[in-house]
């Protein structure tokens, strides 16, 4: 039996990339206390001038910056922060 696909729909998500500077030796804590945040789909420790690397999702630009702001800029351990943010659409295709 085969699916018929409907016309794709068009809707706009908001991504941000989020590079994290830690306090010494902290690294670890905080990427333990960015998991169980809404919206983060990787969370990757890097080298160089940041310490981790986050991708964050959300349905529009007020929500991720409301994650930023009040979730992820919070933890204890974080000492700066520089976020990319991008508004990407994404099709979505209904069967």
């Amino acid at each position: 039996m085969s699916k018929t696909l409907l016309e794709p729909r068009l809707r706009l998500s908001s991504t941000a990339y989020i590079m994290i500077t830690c306090e010494g030796g902290r690294e670890e804590y905080v990427m333990s206390q960015l998991k169980p945040i809404e919206g983060i789909t990787e969370i990757q420790g890097i080298y160089g001038a940041y310490d981790i690397i986050i991708k964050i999702e959300s349905p529009t630009v007020d929500s991720l910056r409301d994650a930023i702001l009040l979730d992820v800029r919070k933890i204890s351990g974080i000492r700066a922060t520089t976020t990319i943010v991008c508004e990407l659409p994404k099709m979505l295709t209904l069967s």
